[in-house]
């Protein structure tokens, strides 16, 4: 195939070209109908290209793609990684089926066991206790998982994590290809990682059968632009896009489709030029933060480190602890002091999300700032949350999260010992500390509480101020079959 050739883009500029008009969508007319405040803002260009027939020339893209990176197919979608999670679910698992799950998920993972009523057979993710992180699972865990389980429908993993560190995928994929199951991964942070081998190994690459990658994530494309990959044979594509079919959108965003092909069309061309520069501006920072007292760097000695079997160099994680500091007052401090944002601010550490479109400039403002940090701390203003051990955090899974979710519910004051009926998940990275089903204990609780203090954000908590959490009713309480 072409790989110069770009037939979403092509297709919105021929449409425009050839002087179109339209009596159905969409109603802005390519952007006849839009003020000049929205057009100052949003730019009519953006109007001009929203060019609903480009969709017809989607499958071309998702072909080229598919190529790219080495999958069987590509399938873009338009409503985020969020609902690719959701049809890779509903593909591979369904009513009263079990699936092993890597509990660091992301909350449309759960989200996904409630629409399919999926029964979540829990892999713990192993917890580094030095630097307060939880790794993905090892093979050998997974390897246990599956002898003891003889009656599941599919695996998911999430790899690499928030903090770069990647799981074994090609041994793991490996085991479940011997028990006849297909292995799902949420590689969400992933999408450039076939086009430099300095990256991780490309989870399609490595024997996954569904992958999930966010296209706005480390890459170009616009938030919401997402694609499921489908490697080997064990998942039927006409399925997953029935699958699809039954929960997205059927007026997908051509602005979306567009800028996942003019992605793939310059990974092709330039990503590796593009990438090894990237990766020579963040080892260059990192060896400097390395040299900073008081600061921290997680690097390539990661690797090998209990179940590490990969790490993204592009992630930079920052331990700020030694200046007295949480990583949630640090992260306030950029914000108002350099007007920098950071991907994540933990209990003791910044995480900086870097790409290949992160420039000279842009590399030496962030080397500012965390020099300035640490050579001019702000005085703590809170306290760090108080993290248990992390078995503390091994909730059991007293309901299937479906059944919990829609049974009859109450508002308390003390939870534990209660059966949970919402997500409460620390954003970002949106891995819900509590979910649907699972028996509140004092120290999630504490851990919940203390972090909200500490500036952890609680988006999706039923009280915000976490003074009450939603539970299922005693009466209403099933045993989890």
């Amino acid at each position: 195939m072409d790989q110069e050739t770009t037939p979403v883009l092509d297709a919105i500029e021929r449409y425009r070209r050839d002087d179109h008009y339209t009596f159905a969508l969409p109603g802005h007319r390519l952007g006849r109908g839009i003020d000049d405040r929205t057009a100052a803002v949003l730019g009519r260009d953006a109007f001009e290209a929203d060019v609903i027939m480009a969709k017809e020339a989607a499958s071309d893209a998702e072909a080229l793609l598919a190529e790219a990176v080495g999958a069987r197919q590509a399938v873009f979608t338009t409503c985020g990684s969020s609902i690719s999670i959701h049809t890779a679910m509903l593909t591979v698992t369904g009513p009263g089926k079990k699936i092993l799950v890597d509990r660091n998920v992301h909350k449309s993972v759960v989200a996904s066991l409630i629409l399919a009523g999926a029964e979540p057979v829990w892999l713990r993710p192993r917890w580094d206790a030095e630097n307060q992180i939880a790794h993905p699972a090892s093979a050998d865990d997974v390897a246990a998982a599956l002898r003891e389980h003889r009656d599941l429908s599919a695996a998911l993993m999430i790899t690499p994590t928030e903090y770069g560190t990647g799981a074994d995928v090609e041994g793991i994929a490996d085991l479940c290809h011997r028990y006849g199951i297909p292995l799902l991964v949420d590689e969400a942070w992933g999408a450039h990682f076939p086009f430099h081998p300095a990256m991780p190994t490309a989870a399609i690459k490595a024997g996954a059968d569904l992958v999930v990658q966010s296209l706005h994530k480390a890459d170009g494309g616009l938030c919401q632009a997402s694609v499921i990959l489908v490697g080997g044979h064990l998942v039927d594509p006409v399925d997953l896009r029935l699958r699809l079919d039954l929960i997205t959108t059927t007026s997908p965003s051509a602005l979306l489709y567009g800028s996942i092909d003019g992605f793939r069309r310059r990974m092709v061309q330039e990503g590796r030029e593009l990438l090894e520069a990237a990766i020579k501006r963040t080892n260059d920072l990192r060896k400097h933060l390395a040299g900073v007292p008081r600061l921290q760097v997680i690097d390539e000695s990661i690797i090998g480190h209990d179940s590490v079997a990969e790490w993204d160099p592009m992630k930079l994680c920052v331990d700020v602890s030694g200046l007295g500091l949480t990583g949630y007052q640090a992260r306030d401090w950029l914000e108002e002091r350099h007007r920098l944002t950071a991907q994540l601010g933990d209990s003791r550490r910044l995480i900086f999300s870097l790409t290949y479109s992160d420039d000279d400039a842009a590399f030496e403002r962030l080397r500012g700032a965390l020099d300035d940090l640490a050579e001019n701390p702000p005085q703590p203003d809170r306290s760090a949350p108080r993290i248990p051990p992390l078995q503390e955090l091994d909730l059991e899974q007293a309901m299937n999260p479906r059944d919990a979710y829609f049974a009859e519910t109450e508002q308390v004051s003390d939870p534990v010992g209660r059966i949970a009926a919402e997500m409460i998940s620390p954003y970002p990275p949106g891995v819900p500390a509590i979910l649907p089903g699972e028996r509140f204990d004092d120290a999630v609780v504490t851990y919940l509480r203390s972090g909200l203090e500490a500036g952890m954000i609680l988006p999706d908590a039923s009280d915000p101020k976490l003074e009450t959490f939603r539970v299922v009713t005693r009466e209403a309480e099933r045993p989890l079959r």
